[in-house]
């Protein structure tokens, strides 16, 4: 066998050598996110129960939220409570073609339900889509809000209902593309594609908070529409 022949046997073995150092990579940098995360939930007052969790309490009626639209998994999950609201950190990866998206999300939950609506950045492709189908939730008297976000919701009445003007102007400030879900009493937060980094951790928390209690302050001030 020449030299030439040679060839597709190197790059074989030249490709599966990559990919194991890839894979090597990667596991390594998930134990070291996982060994720093440990040590975040202590700082922050959380427990640590890694994988052994089965997400938070969602709504079955209104599949609304990415956890109910996607088959992923959750990995380096902390609970604990603040301010009357039960709170959930963890990462959530699913796939997305022949690729996987992972993100961190911030689950808050209280006895109050909300109606279920998927709040995110607006683009030009969403735009094009709302002219043909008119399904994004658009409020005259905001704007900018409207021009920003795309808001949908099998329950527009009481979701404008709790899109109040000062939460809509509250929301208007971030210059974070952040996601927002309502689903039965849970909301989720959180940034597109986004892992958070362990030193970040505890800032995400608190402006996730922040977020969540003007939501659910938002939602006590009306009575649901049934």
């Amino acid at each position: 066998m020449n030299s030439t022949q040679f060839l597709p046997y190197l790059f074989l073995v030249g490709a599966l050598a990559l990919v194991a150092v890839i894979i090597t990579i990667s596991l390594l940098y998930a134990k070291k996110r996982t060994r720093e995360l440990t040590e975040v939930a202590q700082q922050i007052g959380f427990q640590f129960v890694g994988k052994n969790w089965s997400g938070p309490s969602l709504s079955s009626q209104h599949k609304t939220s990415l956890l109910q639209r996607t088959r992923g998994r959750f990995s380096n999950v902390m609970t604990g409570a603040s301010g009357g609201l039960q709170i959930s950190l963890f990462d959530y990866t699913y796939p997305m073609g022949k690729s996987s998206v992972t993100q961190t999300v911030a689950a808050f939950s209280q006895d109050r339900p909300l109606p279920p609506f998927a709040l995110r950045p607006e683009n030009v492709f969403d735009r094009i889509g709302d002219a043909v189908f008119h399904n994004d939730i658009d409020f005259d008297s905001n704007p900018e809000f409207s021009a920003r976000y795309l808001l949908r919701s099998p329950d527009e009445v009481n979701t404008r209902r709790l899109f109040s003007p000062s939460l809509l102007t509250y929301l208007e400030q971030f210059q974070t593309k952040w996601y927002i879900e309502g689903t039965g009493s849970t909301l989720l937060i959180y940034r597109g594609g986004r892992p958070v980094s362990p030193s970040d951790m505890p800032a995400f928390l608190e402006e996730t908070s922040g977020i969540a209690r003007t939501f659910f302050a938002s939602d006590t001030q009306k009575k649901p529409v049934s």
